[in-house]
């Protein structure tokens, strides 16, 4: 399982969290970072260095029209070639809401601006198992990268994806999708189960103690 460290839960962060952040994972031998687009030319300074690096798009509420998303990307293919991947928090509510056309045409419209693996967002554990499968599938027919569990963004009042989620994409994704664990996990135990559920990415928060950081 792939380990990714990120800093943007805290939502502001410095140009010296970011270069610690990039330190840390070197120093664990994680595989990515993920961090925000205002994070991206700090970044640059690690390019080559063993660490990947991601970027978040519309984080942590996903409530920007398609067009927008995409054209966040473009920006940030303009602005620096550092992502190796884009991470697009996807507007979860509003296809919940039964609309499918906007969910299918960011993942469209994000895939072909990024020209990189696209992972999208969402919260599994808020989803009907019928809401979440629909999401799988649009997702492989917009060939998207992976689907994240949850944004694990502390403030909100929102259910916590866990192993069950994990469980639950990895089976609706079929073997075209990866299944990324994004969460508060506070022991080891999570990461266990995570590990047992089938994940192939976990993203832990900068100040997580455990796992291999």
């Amino acid at each position: 399982m792939k380990i990714i460290l990120t800093n943007i839960p805290n939502y502001s962060v410095s140009d010296e969290n970011c270069e610690n952040l990039y330190y840390r994972a070197i120093d664990n031998k994680a595989d990515a970072v993920l961090i925000g687009p205002s994070s991206m030319k700090t970044g640059e300074r690690f390019k080559g260095r063993g660490v990947k690096t991601g970027v978040s798009i519309s984080y942590p509420s996903g409530a920007a029209f398609p067009d927008l998303k995409a054209q966040e990307i473009l920006d940030c293919e303009k602005l620096s070639g550092v992502a190796d991947m884009y991470f697009v928090t996807a507007a979860a509510g509003y296809y919940m809401s039964g609309h499918e056309d906007n969910l299918r045409e960011e993942m469209r419209l994000c895939v072909k601006a990024a020209k990189k693996p696209v992972y999208f967002i969402t919260e599994a554990a808020e989803m009907t198992d019928e809401c979440l499968e629909k999401m799988c599938r649009i997702a492989c027919e917009e060939h998207v990268k992976g689907i994240v569990t949850s944004t694990a963004f502390m403030p909100y009042d929102i259910k916590r994806a866990g192993a069950a989620d994990v469980s639950r994409l990895k089976a609706y994704g079929a073997g075209q999708l990866e299944t990324v664990a994004f969460g508060p996990f506070c022991a080891g135990e999570d990461v266990e189960e995570i590990q047992k559920a089938g994940a192939d990415m976990m993203i832990l928060n900068e100040s997580c103690e455990i796992g291999n950081v």
